[in-house]
């Protein structure tokens, strides 16, 4: 597959080298992909938007997950039901569907007499990722928590400590540590993921692509698409590299 790749690469860089000109309008609409706008410094979408939604997403999603993740290893069986079945229902969901369902489920503007929330395309897509991304960091939680040997909670007794002081200066200590690496994962997964909000009307980078084809012509289409490929590769690769060091360091 990877020298299938190669060839039809080389043979389209063969046939179809770009102008001067169709240099300099790649180079002049870079920034227009990199943020959304030509004119300034302030970011109004492209790849940079991509990037501060998946941080968003990821600090909300870490917040709910932690919660679920706590919720699944509760004592009480109705918190441990609820959160498990949240839990499944959204990890095992599209998270195209989701997406959909928040665009039509919340209003464009939720009126609270003194305060006035809008919800625009991308309000909606922050909600709908973290909520998915929240299930996967949720089961990170229960199973980093579930890997501490269950001696050290019987330990944790004999000594006096409550459920809730086990937890809090025994066990969560532990896990965290395990729990990172998947976290990180996820957080690449998930910034990856944010191109499919192009199709609820964000305009991210996978939008601004498109729209520049539309006012260039597709001729730039494998070049465009080339450079956004690359944008998300230089910032999602050294995410990963270290995910695999923090997992060697764990296991040795």
């Amino acid at each position: 597959m990877f020298t299938l790749l190669l060839i039809i690469t080389f043979n389209y860089l063969r046939g179809n080298f770009l102008t001067a000109k169709e240099w300099e309008t790649l180079i002049r609409r870079f920034p227009y992909i990199l943020i959304g706008n030509q004119e300034g410094l302030a970011i109004k979408g492209g790849f940079a938007l991509n990037i501060i939604m998946s941080i968003v997403c990821m600090v909300i999603s870490t917040i709910l997950g932690v919660f679920l993740g706590l919720g699944q290893t509760a004592q009480q069986p109705i918190v441990r039901w609820l959160s498990w079945f949240w839990t499944q229902f959204l990890r095992n969901s599209p998270w195209l569907v989701i997406l959909y369902v928040m665009l039509y489920l919340l209003p464009f503007e939720l009126n609270l007499g003194i305060i006035r929330v809008e919800f625009t395309s991308i309000s909606k897509s922050i909600i709908g990722l973290s909520l998915v991304v929240a299930a996967n960091i949720s089961e990170i939680v229960r199973g980093a928590i579930q890997s501490i040997p269950s001696g050290q909670w019987e330990a944790a007794r004999a000594m006096g400590y409550t459920g809730a002081q086990t937890l809090k200066l025994v066990i969560l200590p532990q896990a965290l540590r395990r729990m990172i690496p998947p976290w990180m994962n996820w957080y690449a997964i998930l910034t990856m993921g944010t191109t499919l909000t192009n199709l609820v009307g964000v305009p991210e980078g996978l939008s601004t692509v498109r729209q520049v084809l539309e006012l260039e012509g597709e001729k730039l289409a494998i070049p465009l698409y080339a450079v956004l490929m690359l944008l998300f590769f230089f910032y999602c690769y050294p995410i990963a590299w270290w995910t695999r060091k923090l997992e060697q360091r764990l296991i040795n």
